[in-house]
């Protein structure tokens, strides 16, 4: 017979719910766009030094 059991603490994770995994991956995806985009952006403005350059 134990008087005093030794606490233990049970280490359950977390599982997200279907709207939150819905919304992490919309945020995924967002991401990338935006980063596709930033990259087009640089293109864009690297392109447009190089022609300011050759004319010069």
């Amino acid at each position: 017979m134990k008087f005093f059991k030794k606490f233990t603490q049970k280490t359950r994770t977390y599982e997200p719910t279907r709207r939150e995994r819905a919304a992490a991956a919309r945020t995924a995806k967002a991401e990338a766009k935006l980063r596709e985009t930033e990259a087009k952006i640089h293109e864009l403005a690297d392109r447009a030094r190089r022609d300011l350059r050759a004319s010069a």
